[in-house]
């Protein structure tokens, strides 16, 4: 029986703190180093391609790096779907102060791993554009609509590019 085992880090800049718990019987500690050395980078670039992240203000962000089996339960709980996701993310957009609590975002290893290997990506690559993706729906984006869903694709594109990460979408 594989037991679980938690890291719990934060990290912080001028204008985010970024909370997670990493499961560390699922997610390689030499990958999350990776996610957290660009890390800095991505948020920058949030920062100046989206308008909906308050730059006077601290954004905080929740993240949890689980696997299927957490994410198959909550996507049941949440979304009534009996079945795993390469991430999923709950808005919150709490304010307190000069902070602003944007929501939880879950990632699921099995699942990223698989699509990263079918779509001849790099982990790395693809998880990065699922954070982005997840941190551009916690402040409000959504692809509900063809329209919606292109003016969300354009600004992951844009951040990727500038990340120097190739389209997803292509």
């Amino acid at each position: 029986m594989k037991m679980e085992k938690y890291s719990h880090i934060i990290w912080k800049n001028e204008m985010f703190i970024v909370e997670s718990l990493i499961d560390e019987t699922l997610w390689d500690k030499q990958l999350i180093n990776k996610f957290q050395k660009n890390l800095n980078k991505i948020l920058n670039e949030i920062c100046k391609i989206s308008k909906l992240i308050n730059a006077n203000k601290i954004n905080s962000v929740s993240l949890s790096f689980a696997g299927d089996k957490k994410i198959i339960e909550l996507n049941d709980l949440y979304r009534q779907k009996k079945l795993p996701t390469n991430v999923l993310s709950f808005p919150s957009l709490t304010e307190r102060k000069n902070k602003i609590f944007l929501g939880d975002i879950i990632f699921s290893a099995e699942t990223i791993f698989k699509e990263a290997k079918r779509d001849k990506k790099s982990f790395n690559d693809h998880l990065i554009h699922l954070f982005i993706h997840s941190l551009l729906h916690l402040v409000g984006y959504n692809h509900n609509t063809e329209d919606k869903a292109k003016i969300m694709e354009k600004l992951e594109i844009k951040m990727l590019e500038n990340l120097n990460i190739d389209n997803p979408y292509e």
